[in-house]
């Protein structure tokens, strides 16, 4: 423990999960060794050395003690969110933990002398919290708020990165929420498998709604997809002609490229297969640098349409596809009509298996992109948002055409 004067108190802190305030009260009596339970909601504990009050707090209790609580939490998020370096996954789940608890207890520990070794003290008193904890679910916060630990004393999180766990991922999968009660055993099927997915890896996703029964949607046509992809494979190489150092193409060079490209593939005019936006961008003489970039990353798309079409396989969001062997992969076809032939569109379960699977990691990219963190487990929050948008568009989510497709979390 720091060092601290004798007149100023030492302050532990416990955030927890728990609702019940009796269980609470019980589990700190069986902490300090109290012979009965406590009554209400704090109790003053004194010693020839010091004095220590205990008060528990939970959000049920009313709405200021749900704001003092909500502060405290703000604080506490606040400032492991900040600590540079250190496990991203596991200050990522720390912060979702201390989102969800619903209890603060806060033990304040003041000397009665100058004489009082205040670090044997907190000591103790923090004994009694983690003995405590082995009956409750909570963190415990020391080190005058520095610290984050568990009920095995040891360390989460530390404001200088460290921790004293590989993991840490204190969620349990609930089987059958309530949120899915008028939903089909296949969407409760889709959802239990898909949060496993995530929980085995370590992505803490919160209970979000489900997309439609299978029944309930429409799946592009094939052909449509055939254009969508060859679109998307004509404006990714447009971008790439003008950006990369070996090639740097002007407007004019790019679009002669991209022109036999399409020819190619028996396109005849771009506006077979490039949608109002991207035709925009493509007549533009003098497209922005940002405008360029951003179609680059067009070729995520492409990748993922070409998983619908069973042309690669899935690999997990982390990382950028594999260009060269996106491009490649279409090379030996001379026609739309040819791939539509040659190829086998993907399961509709699989399909919306998979974009159900995105939604949510996209949920769990965007919450940890929003509170300045990375993660979790290596998600590449933009290669997340465009598959999740490539397969918002194949389900027809909310039936929008290409530009225009949303990605919700």
């Amino acid at each position: 423990m720091k060092k601290q004067k004798y007149t100023d108190p030492v302050y532990l802190i416990l955030f927890s999960r728990e609702m019940q305030l009796e269980r609470i009260r019980l589990a700190f009596s069986h902490g300090f060794g109290l012979p009965a339970p406590m009554d209400g909601n704090s109790v003053k504990l004194d010693n020839a050395n010091c004095n220590v009050e205990l008060v528990i707090l939970l959000s049920s209790m009313g709405p200021e003690e749900k704001e003092f609580i909500q502060k405290q939490k703000n604080m506490a998020c606040g400032f492991f969110t900040q600590i540079e370096g250190g496990n991203p996954d596991i200050k990522v789940n720390l912060f979702h933990y201390l989102r969800q608890a619903s209890a603060f207890v806060l033990l304040a520990i003041t000397p009665k002398h100058a004489k009082v070794q205040l670090s044997e003290e907190s000591n103790h008193v923090a004994g009694a919290i983690l003995k405590a904890m082995q009956e409750i679910d909570g963190v415990f916060i020391d080190e005058q708020g520095s610290v984050a630990r568990n009920k095995d004393n040891k360390i989460i999180l530390a404001e200088d990165g460290t921790s004293e766990l590989e993991s840490y991922f204190p969620f349990v999968l609930e089987e059958h929420p309530s949120l899915l009660e008028d939903c089909t055993p296949r969407q409760k099927m889709r959802r239990y498998e898909n949060m496993r997915y995530l929980f085995d890896r370590g992505i803490y996703v919160c209970e979000l709604p489900v997309n439609e029964d299978d029944e309930q949607i429409s799946l592009r046509e094939k052909s449509e997809v055939v254009r969508r992809m060859l679109g998307l494979l004509v404006i990714s190489l447009y971008s790439e002609a003008m950006l990369n150092p070996e090639d740097l193409m002007s407007v004019p060079e790019a679009r002669a490229f991209v022109k036999q490209v399409m020819a190619d593939h028996d396109i005849e005019r771009p506006e077979e297969i490039l949608t109002p936006e991207e035709l925009a961008y493509f007549y533009d003489d003098q497209p922005a640098e940002k405008t360029q970039i951003d179609y680059s990353w067009h070729y995520e798309h492409l990748y993922l349409l070409e998983w619908v079409l069973g042309l690669t396989e899935w690999e997990d969001p982390t990382e950028i596809c594999d260009v060269r062997l996106v491009v490649r992969s279409l090379k030996s076809f001379g026609s739309v009509e040819e791939i539509c032939e040659k190829t086998t569109m993907r399961a509709k379960k699989e399909i919306l298996d998979k974009a159900d699977l995105l939604y949510r990691m996209d949920w769990a990219a965007v919450d940890a992109r929003i509170h300045h963190m990375t993660g979790p487990a290596h998600l590449d929050h933009g290669v997340v948002q465009a598959r999740h948008k490539t397969l918002n568009w194949m389900i027809r989510f909310e039936d929008d055409d290409w530009d225009d497709v949303d990605t919700p979390t």
